[in-house]
C-alpha cells in the first residue's frame, strides 16, 4: 500500500510542478518576442492619428522591438532611417500590427511616424502624428 501512495504522491508532485512551469511560461509569453532577454520591446498602439505611447526613451546600445498595431482606417508609414528600420512592407495596414527592430547603435532624438517627417518638431504635413524614439 505504501508504494501505491508514495506514487500517488509524486504523480501529484509532478502535475503540479507541470502546472507551476506552464503558469509560468504563460506569464512570460513563452517563446513570444515578450519573452527574449536584452531586448527592450513596446507595444504601441495607432488611433485616430495619434500613436499611444507617442515617445519611448531607450539607452545605447540596447535591442529594441517596436510592435505597432493600427486601430485607424488607413495606412501608416512607420520608420527609423537613422537606424535602417522599418516595418515590413514600410506601413502598418488598418487593423494589424507590425513589429520593427533596430539597435540603437547612436544618440538620437528622432520621428518614426513617416507621416509626421524624420524630425519630431516638423509638423509641415498637417497630420501631426508623431512617435518619438529618443536614445540616451
Amino acid at each position: 500500500m505504501k508504494s501505491e501512495s508514495t506514487q500517488s504522491t509524486m504523480a501529484a508532485g509532478l502535475i503540479a510542478a507541470a502546472l507551476i512551469v506552464g503558469a509560468l511560461i504563460m506569464t512570460r509569453g513563452g517563446d513570444t518576442p515578450q519573452a527574449v532577454a536584452g531586448v527592450k520591446e513596446f507595444d504601441i498602439v495607432m488611433q485616430n492619428n495619434e500613436y499611444r505611447p507617442s515617445k519611448i526613451t531607450v539607452n545605447l546600445g540596447d535591442k529594441v522591438a517596436i510592435n505597432i498595431t493600427n486601430k485607424d482606417k488607413v495606412a501608416h508609414g512607420v520608420a527609423l532611417p537613422v537606424f535602417g528600420a522599418s516595418v515590413p512592407q514600410g506601413h502598418v495596414f488598418p487593423g494589424q500590427t507590425a513589429r520593427m527592430e533596430f539597435v540603437a547603435n547612436q544618440k538620437t532624438t528622432t520621428d518614426a511616424a513617416l507621416c509626421g517627417g524624420p524630425k519630431p518638431e516638423d509638423k509641415s504635413d498637417g497630420h501631426g502624428e508623431e512617435l518619438v524614439v529618443e536614445v540616451i
